[in-house]
């Protein structure tokens, strides 16, 4: 419960006609409850300083206001905290709210896996913690203030994701967030629009480590060249598949036919995963070096990774009447996309292997060369069909006609794109389907599946 009293020690604004408590913090009017706080923020539609009233009247215990609003409306009578910057003071509140909470927090970030990692570093503590952690993709400037305050008294450790696209944002959410640990994934050619270069993209992630106090706990991957050559001051926790100076040496001994790795730790735990990929091995050696560093008993460790499903749009697996597809939409850069073909030329399937594939955005001055090396690795995986989907992947599009390996064709509209592939699916298809987050591809596997 946060209440009159913590907020004013913020010393931020003025709170007037509130001496109550608030159970909850939101951003979207249409979430609040009684005693919620409504934070007004400018979005990219709407500015939610339009829906102060509305939010009042549906038992909103205090809504959190700019003192331009607050001088342009009559406030008598309306329970608010009036601040220069409702962002800002969403922020501090937050920060302000974490400094309660003497527990362990893993901060975790990097270029592709953090949400996956996330899940299964919290399926391996939650065996021994009683867990708080990020809920879906809250990992941003607004999302990680809003699950610090779900942060409470129950809690024994804390597992965040911590995203990023711009240098400094990582500094700035630890500050926020005051790790004690941190887990850098991997460092890929993910937004290198704005981080210029792959060593760019390192640099905004090693923010993570240089923000661990020197009694923090850096996890460091050694199969990411970049990242092997961090060297954080604080204690240092390495891990790799086939590394041997390392704490967790992990070796995936073989595949089955869903291309679901056995991972076998410092030849002592021997885990059989149900999710597939190489990647999928690397993020359970990952889970599998915070779960022994704290404390986590090998069963339950073992217990924890081979029920661990698929994350939404993470190389999902679905059955349907058409065929099978395989949803690994939520997003995708050049490494992710990689290790989405990898993966699926690994899978044993009963007929052809289609492949879905939309644009991969943020790669400035980049773009044009990683769709084409994509191109170049779809002629050479065991892909009977490609079906590229925006103007980016003309480039794969035209790479893959130049070799003559694969058939590809085209698509500027999805409705074109559904229609194309209605006619074209047989029942003992796979098909996967993969793309940045703008191209909203699950509409693809909406449409034939309809």
């Amino acid at each position: 419960m946060i209440s009159a009293d913590f907020i004013q020690q913020t010393k931020l604004g003025e709170l007037v006609n509130f001496n109550s408590i608030v159970s909850d913090v939101v951003i979207d009017s249409r979430k609040v409850t009684e005693k919620s706080m409504f934070i007004a923020l400018p979005g990219e539609n709407t500015d939610g300083h339009q829906f102060v009233i509305k939010a009042i009247g549906d038992s909103a215990a205090l809504c959190v206001v700019s003192k331009e609003w607050a001088l342009q409306n009559s406030i008598t009578n309306l329970p608010l905290w009036i601040v220069d910057s409702p962002e800002k003071a969403l922020q501090e509140l937050s920060k302000k709210w974490r400094g309660q909470f003497d527990i362990p927090v893993l901060a975790i970030t990097g270029t592709n896996g953090k949400t996956t990692t996330r899940a299964m570093c919290s399926a391996v503590l939650q065996k021994k913690y009683t867990l708080h952690t990020t809920s879906g993709n809250l990992n941003n400037h607004l999302g990680l203030p809003l699950t610090l305050l779900k942060m409470r008294g129950k809690h024994t450790f804390s597992v965040l994701e911590l995203g990023t696209n711009h240098f400094g944002e990582i500094a700035f959410l630890c500050n926020l967030c005051q790790p004690t640990a941190g887990l850098i994934t991997n460092v890929g050619h993910g937004h290198t629009e704005f981080f210029g270069s792959i060593e760019g993209v390192a640099k905004a992630k090693q923010e993570l480590f240089n923000s661990l106090s020197e009694t923090g706990t850096s996890f460091i991957n050694l199969n990411d060249e970049l990242i092997s050559q961090m060297n954080p001051q604080t204690r240092k926790i390495r891990f790799g598949i086939n590394v041997e100076d390392a704490d967790y040496t992990g070796k995936v001994t073989n595949y089955d036919p869903n291309g679901c790795a056995t991972l076998v730790v410092n030849n002592e735990l021997q885990i059989k995963l149900k999710v597939p990929g190489y990647a999928m091995a690397q993020n359970a050696l990952a889970a599998i070096a915070i779960g022994k560093t704290y404390a986590i008993s090998s069963n339950d460790i073992v217990n924890s990774l081979e029920s661990f499903d698929s994350v939404n749009q993470r190389f999902n697996v679905l059955e349907t009447k058409r065929c099978r597809i395989i949803n690994d939409a939520y997003n995708a850069n050049p490494d992710s996309t990689k290790a989405a073909i990898d993966t699926f030329s690994r899978i044993a399937v009963p007929g052809r292997r289609l492949f879905v594939f939309g644009d991969m955005f943020e790669l400035g001055e980049q773009s044009h060369t990683q769709h084409e090396k994509i191109g170049q690795l779809i002629s050479n995986a065991p892909i009977d069909l490609l079906f590229t989907y925006g103007p980016l992947t003309e480039i794969t599009h035209k790479t893959v006609c130049l070799t003559g390996k694969t058939e590809a064709r085209h698509f500027y509209h999805k409705i074109d794109l559904i229609a194309a592939l209605k006619d074209e699916i047989e029942a003992d298809d796979t098909l996967l389907v993969k793309g940045s987050r703008g191209n909203k591809l699950e509409e693809i596997i909406e449409g034939i599946t309809q």
